[in-house]
């Protein structure tokens, strides 16, 4: 996403190693937050177009574009599922969002349906690598504090609770940083995600949660200010520290037992 020296931001694709760019749109609106089809040349992103963020998918070889929402609230972050056939966003306004999910590429306006519809404000939807499961972060504690946020995990089938109790047993860890920018990181085997505890005292340290063992544990690991935790489809996790005055990326493997 650039704004090309123009003032409005829009999609753009260069080739690795190259100062080869293309231009993938161009509208007086807002393009970004892109995803990438993990089986096709095709881009799932956000755009204003048409007066309020919706998503579009893109079409790389003919650079035709498809609107997916109609939605009279804000749609963000999309994400493509595992086998590309269905895409997890966000939807809502302000302070309350909720996860939506297309199930049905092909018929997009009729397939959306939510799985989550409470008060609280719940981010940044992330897919299991089995395409079983979403991840995402929500402000729902028992304290009831706006401020304080937690990981939860449901069924992408839509078979759990949207709200409630129900979806309130479905948290694994609360007290928990959110990582905005990429969202709760899942470790391959799919039972697994790592997330930044929100910990000064610690210096905000990487815990590993563990859906089956139920565990949830910080990371011996000799970093601090930690953030923008990812992992590799062979299981290695690669974050962000600080170390004086400045971020540094690291990479580490965990020691399996």
């Amino acid at each position: 996403m650039s704004n090309g020296a123009t003032g409005n931001y829009d999609l753009y694709m260069g080739t690795l190693g190259s100062k080869e760019v293309v231009r993938l749109t161009r509208t007086p609106e807002k393009d970004g937050q892109a995803d990438w089809s993990p089986v096709a040349d095709k881009i799932v992103f956000v755009s204003g177009r048409e007066g309020r963020a919706d998503l579009y998918i893109l079409d790389l070889a003919s650079l035709e574009t498809e609107r997916l929402t109609r939605g009279e609230k804000t749609n963000l972050y999309p994400q493509w599922s595992p086998d590309g056939t269905k895409v997890v966003m966000l939807y809502g306004s302000s302070e309350n969002h909720d996860i939506y999910i297309i199930e049905d590429l092909g018929m997009p306006f009729v397939s959306i349906k939510p799985l989550t519809t409470w008060s609280y404000d719940d981010l940044r939807p992330t897919w299991s690598p089995d395409g079983k499961y979403i991840a995402f972060y929500s402000n729902y504690n028992k304290e009831g504090d706006p401020k304080v946020w937690s990981l939860i995990v449901v069924a992408a089938d839509g078979s759990d609770p949207g709200n409630g109790e129900g979806l309130a047993d479905k948290v694994l860890a609360t007290d928990v940083n959110p990582d905005i920018e990429r969202g709760p990181a899942w470790m391959p085997d799919s039972r697994r995600l790592l997330y930044v505890k929100n910990d000064p005292k610690a210096f905000f340290p990487i815990y590993l949660v563990d859906i089956d063992q139920g565990t949830n544990a910080p990371l011996r690991i000799n970093t601090r200010i930690n953030h923008d935790v990812t992992s590799s489809s062979e299981g290695d996790i690669a974050f962000r520290a600080q170390v004086d005055q400045w971020d540094h990326i690291f990479i580490a493997r965990l020691e399996e037992k």
